[in-house]
């Protein structure tokens, strides 16, 4: 389960990377390499504060590959839907609460693999969530989206904190618990978005 849903979680973030920086008139190895970057960049983030070696990508290259497929298949969907600007930007919404909600369910279960307790185990799960995105921004020349106002790291942790709970407090099955926690972030964080939700900032 977990597999599956680091692979789809890399191919949605890949496309989403692509996605963003399609306006930026990039060639097509710059947009694949956005891509990739988006779709491995919280992982690698999380391995190396864990200390493990090597990353997660390097020790299987199936992630790399999905990663470049999914950017692949994102640039024919983009130069056939176009790029205007409501759509575009609900689609990369969409794109990366999934990618959000998949990546974070699956950190947070890593490292309580590796013996990590709880705490660490939700920071690892929001890390690989939001890291991906934050590079995705920064290549795309935008103020990345954990930065904003907007409920996006929040829902990360509401979920994985839901997800570390499930499976530590309730001794609930790791599969269930992933759902319940996946469903949590993407319901939030898309839910947040139609409505216009965004937490308080610092100056009003």
């Amino acid at each position: 389960m977990m597999e599956v849903a680091q692979l789809l979680g890399t191919v949605v973030f890949a496309i989403s990377g692509v996605v963003a920086v399609a306006e930026r008139k990039l060639d097509w190895f710059g947009v694949l390499v956005v891509g990739a970057v988006t779709a491995v960049g919280g992982g690698t983030m999380r391995d190396l504060i864990l200390g493990r070696a090597p990353v997660f990508w390097i020790e299987d290259d199936k992630y790399l590959l999905f990663a470049l497929l999914g950017g692949l298949a994102a640039i024919p969907l983009v130069r056939h839907f176009g790029t205007s600007h409501a759509r575009f930007e609900r689609g990369l919404v969409l794109l990366d609460a999934l990618g959000l909600s998949l990546f974070a369910v699956t950190g947070a279960q890593l490292t309580l693999e590796l013996g990590f307790d709880g705490p660490t185990a939700v920071v690892c799960g929001i890390l690989t969530g939001v890291g991906g995105g934050v590079i995705r921004d920064l290549l795309a020349g935008q103020h990345p989206l954990i930065l904003r106002s907007d409920i996006y790291a929040t829902a990360a942790l509401a979920g994985t904190a839901i997800y570390v709970l499930l499976v530590e407090a309730a001794s609930l099955a790791q599969t269930p618990a992933m759902v319940v926690g996946a469903v949590t972030i993407f319901a939030i964080r898309t839910v947040a978005y139609e409505k216009g939700w965004s937490l308080p900032s610092l100056r009003h």
